[in-house]
């Protein structure tokens, strides 16, 4: 377990693969991302976050629930300043005593509204969120017993109260597969501003084109060209908001053949042109990749809305 006097932490079971990790942070401009074999579940505590789930995009405001399944890309932005939420990251094994050998769980219905949004089910969510995040700060002997029953009772609520769909689960058990995608990531990451191909990934694992595709499909959950894709998406966004670059420069710099292609790209996921997105920067909200925000575990709105998600309703 860690924890520190930013509202952030961590708690793990290595036996199960299980681990629990999460943060509460003041929400900035957007920031493009996916995480290959965990889930992400957001609470909205305060203000206005514009979400963008795959290519749908929703309007959160306070008390807002939405999960994020594994391999889903996804982004925020704040509405407006002080704008902050809690965010619960757990992995997949979690929920392997449900599922079939190779598979989890997607629910895509987790997005809480206006019309929904302190019914039980999202009630129950935010108070096993608020359990886990209070269990880990204040530490002690039964920390960790507090932290698991709250993430089980959180499954056992997304399993009895949406309708779980089956997905394919990311293959990372084989060390052999595991060091290969590695090295595949890392050469992507090294020429994703270039023109490369599977038959690249190939040359330089030498292992042949169909043998790539499918183990990349199977550790990622996305094939290469959509993963590349991913990837010069997020290096542009982020020269878009930290750089003065022409549009045009962005697009070339991180590998779109043209400005159109990157336009394209870009109202697909954020609904805005790259042009609409600059105009609503504001330069105090602009953080660099990997940077949050963290708060206060004493800040004062955070404190408040744990103590009201933790006085259950009954249903």
């Amino acid at each position: 377990m860690e924890h520190m006097d930013y509202a952030n932490f961590k708690m793990q079971w290595p036996r199960e693969k299980i681990f629990i990790s999460g943060f509460a942070h003041e929400i900035m401009n957007y920031r493009y991302h996916w995480h290959s074999s965990q889930y992400e579940l957001n609470i909205l505590l305060h203000g206005s976050q514009e979400f963008c789930r795959n290519t749908q995009t929703y309007l959160l405001e306070e008390d807002d629930v939405l999960l994020i399944a594994p391999g889903t890309g996804h982004a925020s932005f704040g509405q407006q300043a002080n704008t902050r939420a809690l965010v619960l990251h757990f992995s997949t094994p979690a929920f392997k005593p449900f599922v079939k050998k190779g598979y989890t769980y997607d629910f895509p219905t987790c997005r809480s509204m206006a019309a929904d949004r302190y019914t039980p089910c999202y009630n129950r969510i935010r108070f096993y969120a608020a359990q886990i995040y209070q269990a880990t700060q204040q530490g002690g002997e039964y920390a960790q017993i507090t932290a698991k029953a709250s993430l089980e009772l959180l499954i056992a609520t997304l399993c009895t109260m949406f309708q779980p769909q089956p997905i394919k689960n990311v293959d990372v058990e084989d060390d052999q597969h595991r060091d290969t995608v590695s090295s595949l990531l890392t050469y992507i990451e090294q020429h994703y501003q270039e023109k490369i191909t599977l038959e690249d990934l190939a040359r330089f694992s030498q292992y042949n084109r169909t043998y790539v595709s499918t183990l990349f499909k199977n550790t990622i959950g996305v094939n290469f060209y959509d993963y590349l894709i991913r990837v010069r998406f997020q290096k542009a966004l982020l020269d878009l908001s930290m750089t003065d670059k022409t549009l045009t420069s962005v697009a070339l710099d991180n590998g779109f053949s043209d400005l159109k292609s990157f336009n394209a790209r870009f109202k697909e996921i954020l609904h805005r042109t790259p042009t609409e997105y600059r105009t609503q920067l504001s330069p105090k909200r602009v953080l660099p990749d990997e940077v949050r925000s963290y708060l206060s575990q004493q800040d004062m709105i955070l404190q408040k809305k744990l103590g009201e998600y933790l006085q259950l309703k009954k249903d």
